[in-house]
């Protein structure tokens, strides 16, 4: 062996012993977090599912920590390393997640299965879906990108333990395991901190160091999620009283969990739709949009003491703004759909509009995309194409905020690209009013500075739309004949946007390529690809 190729080998275990050790240290984070289920599971003598988390900890536990101690003299990450650390990370969260899934599913007796089935549902226990692995890797690679597609197709029948466990994946996920990591764990400084802390598609620093702002992070998600679930607990109370102190908590923590991490997860059966109000599903609206507002923008309200960041924010802005047209040409769309003719007398039509399904599901499911939350009160695979594509264009594509819990392109890159693009425009007519800055939000970008983010907002977006392509492709050439290209493009944009509304494909049923291509969509969807093709690639070298 050459002198190059000893060092080039060298390398490479370095690097591996970098990645054995971080990607340990998450799943001893990972094991200990399911404590929390466990101890639901056995507040509600659910037995064999706290045996099942107990099992999953453990192991998760005992890997992470035998990993940690074999590497743990290795060296800090380099940028290249944290990526494959994030990739790699992520997906082993989503392999030892499972683990309780497949647990359950075969320790459960079909007695107790039966028990947690509502009185006088006609379906089995949806935790017999999870003896196929695949199935449990789906639904924790789901939960953990705060995606919300979902292999529980009933989801009260899964158990409460369960229910708690699916939507404190998307909470943890919505924050970011690695942030969560830097905040109590590992707090590496200089390089090795600010790229592991970018691994997780985050840049902005609240605080002089990575691991204060980590922890200022959690602090923000944290107290906003307890301020969702005080408000969801009393306007359900008020809402829908006969449903009972027990559930409304219980609903109120889960959804306040799901709509921060904006993931969408539910602990009925039809989602949101299952409390059958019109009421209930406008007052979730507001849990859905501060899931999509950018959390150093929160961070900016709370140390000024004032709404003004809030307010003045470009994304926020942007998000109101796509809401107010989308909802409005969503309705239009859906109009039809239900059979509302305009009849020639304006305001009895308008009556009818605004009073009707189709601007109730025009307002619940646009917001819903755009934060890309994923609660779902309408058959989406049965609105007409138009309505299926506007969503994915007007919404999905785009996403929310960045620095902010969604998933999409993210508005941020969004509102780069247009300034560009209006730049260019006026360049063309005014050469003397060239590009030579560019304020986003209260911050002045030099041309230079500009320029670079203009280039990256848009390789981002290239590369996104290919993997969106390829993604399509793949699809329709396994699909099964009785769904429509509008479908096709609505759930690949939902895995890949992280953002979990369906049009129907994503089920226990649906052949064995899409579930596997929905999943790796979902992971390159949450780190935004770049990671994922770093560890491909080192996977290819090695």
């Amino acid at each position: 062996m050459t002198r190059s190729s000893k060092r080039q080998a060298g390398g490479r275990l370095a690097t591996l012993k970098t990645v054995i050790r971080d990607v340990g240290a998450l799943q001893i984070l990972v094991g200990a977090l399911m404590s929390l289920p466990l101890l639901v599971s056995l507040l509600y003598r659910e037995w064999y599912s706290a045996l099942a988390f107990l099992v999953g900890g453990a192991l998760a536990s005992l890997m992470g920590a035998l990993a940690y101690g074999l590497c743990e003299s290795a060296r800090e990450p380099t940028k290249a390393d944290s990526m494959t650390i994030a990739a790699a990370g992520w997906l082993t969260t989503a392999v030892f997640g499972a683990v309780p899934f497949v647990v359950a599913a075969y320790a459960t007796p079909h007695s107790v299965l039966a028990g947690f089935v509502p009185a006088g549902a006609d379906y089995s226990s949806s935790l017999l879906n999870f003896r196929d692995p695949l199935h449990a890797l789906f639904e924790s690679m789901s939960g953990y990108t705060t995606t919300g597609l979902t292999m529980s197709v009933h989801e009260p029948s899964v158990g409460h333990g369960f229910l708690w466990y699916r939507s404190q994946m998307q909470w943890v996920g919505g924050a970011g395991m690695i942030v969560l990591s830097l905040a109590i764990l590992r707090q590496p400084h200089g390089p090795a901190g600010r790229s592991l802390y970018q691994s997780e598609a985050r840049s902005t620093r609240l605080r002089p160091s990575i691991a204060s702002t980590a922890q200022a992070i959690w602090k923000i998600y944290l107290g906003l999620t307890l301020l969702v679930a005080v408000y969801l607990t009393g306007v359900l109370l008020v809402a829908n009283p006969g449903y009972g102190l027990e559930n409304t908590v219980f609903d109120a923590l889960n959804h306040a969990m799901t709509g921060q991490s904006t993931g969408g997860f539910s602990t009925l059966d039809d989602s949101i739709a299952g409390y059958g109000s019109y009421l209930i599903e406008m007052l979730h609206v507001p849990a859905m949009v501060t899931g999509a507002v950018a959390i150093p923008v929160y961070y900016a309200a709370s140390t000024k003491r004032s709404l003004r960041p809030i307010l003045e924010d470009p994304q926020v802005r942007l998000l109101a703004v796509s809401c107010l047209v989308g909802v409005a040409i969503l309705s239009l769309f859906l109009t039809g759909f239900v059979g509302l003719p305009y009849t020639g007398d304006l305001t009895s039509w308008l009556a009818d509009v605004l009073g009707g399904q189709a601007f109730r599901d025009g307002v619940f499911q646009y917001i819903s995309a755009a934060t890309t939350t994923g609660w779902q009160t309408s058959a989406i695979g049965d609105w007409p194409p138009g309505a299926v594509l506007f969503i994915v264009i007007g919404a999905m594509l785009a996403g929310g905020s960045a620095g902010a819990t969604v998933g999409g392109i993210k508005l941020s890159r969004i509102y780069v690209l247009f300034r560009g693009i209006a730049a260019e425009i006026t360049d063309i007519f005014l050469p003397e009013h060239a590009l030579e800055s560019l304020r986003v939000g209260q911050i002045r970008l030099s041309e230079e500075e500009a320029n670079v983010e203009i280039r990256a907002a848009a390789v981002f977006t290239f590369l996104y739309l290919i993997v969106l392509a390829i993604s399509l492709f793949v699809l329709l050439w396994v699909l099964p004949p009785q769904y429509s290209l509008a479908d096709a493009i609505f759930e690949v944009a939902t895995a890949q946007g992280t953002v979990g509304l369906s049009a129907g494909i994503t089920a226990p049923s649906m052949p064995t390529t899409v579930e596997v291509l929905f999943i790796v969509q979902m992971w390159m969807g949450r780190l935004e690809i770049i990671p994922v093709l770093v560890f491909v690639r080192n996977l290819a070298r090695s």
